[in-house]
């Protein structure tokens, strides 16, 4: 690639890094820092971390103009999904997606919790593409449900308290909702963009 000859290999590092904070995971005494480390040994190396992109998408840019281009074709990528509307205790509602097929039958079926990013929902093709390639490993038996913010995606702001990029309530309610109905169920979340930073 033309751009890894330009630019020498530091240009490309991946750089972990950790605000100062005393507080810590509800599980485990290590920071989350010291989680990826260990679960993600390759990020900490750095010999190893080193992201170099597609050559022609080298840029944040071309790839969200790529991602834009393929957003309205859902034929590439056909997922099919089952609507519920969750009512939050203070009576906020929320579009809850659950891909298809359902794994309700089996009370064991980990389920994978998808917050997409801000204005996202489970049309967007990084959601489906996403989902896409678990169903295609039918072996994982994963169960995926893409939970929207309140007021977005077609469902009325019944509160006045709308949603923003610190707020976790909404995600820990229905959380304990899943515990409490799939006590079994290992869960698993998986946060794009803005989701990723109310996940964390």
């Amino acid at each position: 690639m033309v751009y890894t000859v330009l630019f020498p290999k530091w240009w490309f590092r991946v750089q972990l890094t950790h605000a100062p904070s005393e507080k810590q995971p509800q599980r485990g005494s290590t920071t989350l820092l010291e989680q990826i480390k260990t679960t993600c040994p390759t990020l900490a190396d750095p010999e190893k971390a080193f992201y170099i992109p597609s050559w022609v998408m080298p840029n944040g840019d071309m790839q969200t103009i790529y991602l834009y281009t393929q957003h309205f074709k859902p034929a590439g990528c056909p997922v099919k999904f089952e609507r519920e509307i969750f009512v939050f205790a203070d009576g906020g509602k929320a579009a809850v997606d659950w891909a298809l097929p359902r794994r309700d039958a089996n009370p064991h079926s980990p389920l994978i919790i998808l917050i997409p990013g801000i204005a996202g929902c489970s049309f967007d093709y990084y959601s489906r593409s996403f989902i896409k390639c678990f169903q295609q490993q039918q072996s994982y038996g994963h169960q995926v449900v893409v939970l929207h913010s309140r007021g977005v995606n077609g469902v009325e702001l019944t509160t006045p308290i709308a949603f923003h990029g610190g707020m976790t309530e909404d995600l820990r309610e229905f959380v304990q909702h899943i515990a409490r109905t799939r006590p079994s169920a290992p869960l698993v979340g998986v946060g794009f963009s803005l989701g990723a930073n109310i996940l964390t």
